[in-house]
């Protein structure tokens, strides 16, 4: 009976210390969780914004090459040489303007490449954090159960006495 109440003794001892580690370990990686979330919603965000813009610039571009080729013919069909000289200015400006925003579509191409990947380690690192809360929860889970079945095996002891 006193090995038994020894026993009790000891597995309750062990739980609390590993509760009391083990809440507070547990707190802190929910915290590092949300952290996490939180980064990855921000980047969502941003990719979403980046996303909407650079749709938007497809369709100027889109647009410009349209104008460029009317241009273009209208250049190829004319003999006038002052209409020429004021097609081909058009030409250069219109092509001045692709460029510029083809620079700026590349530009947010890049920021959504580095944001998707952020996003991606941002992802990992909380299923890591999560796996990691999972295994603790898991241990103090096994140590409430060992302490159940000291009670358990106690009590079946002290019924039997």
């Amino acid at each position: 009976m006193k090995k038994a109440l020894k026993s009790a003794k000891k597995s309750i001892e062990e739980l609390l210390k590993v509760l009391g580690d083990t809440e507070e370990e547990l707190n802190d990686l929910d915290k590092a969780i949300e952290k996490t979330h939180e980064k990855v919603s921000e980047c969502e965000e941003k990719v979403l914004k980046i996303t909407t813009e650079m749709r938007k610039l497809e369709r100027q571009i889109h647009k410009k090459l349209n104008k460029i080729a009317k241009v273009k013919k209208l250049i190829l069909k004319t003999d006038n040489p002052r209409k020429l000289e004021m097609y081909e200015k058009e030409y250069d400006q219109l092509v001045e303007e692709l460029n510029t925003l083809e620079n700026r579509y590349q530009s947010l191409h890049e920021q959504y490449e580095d944001l998707v990947l952020k996003e991606e380690k941002a992802l990992e690192k909380a299923m890591k954090l999560e796996e990691k809360a999972a295994k603790i929860a898991r241990h103090q889970n096994r140590s409430i159960m060992k302490v159940q079945q000291a009670i358990g095996e106690l009590g079946g002891k002290l019924a039997g006495a």
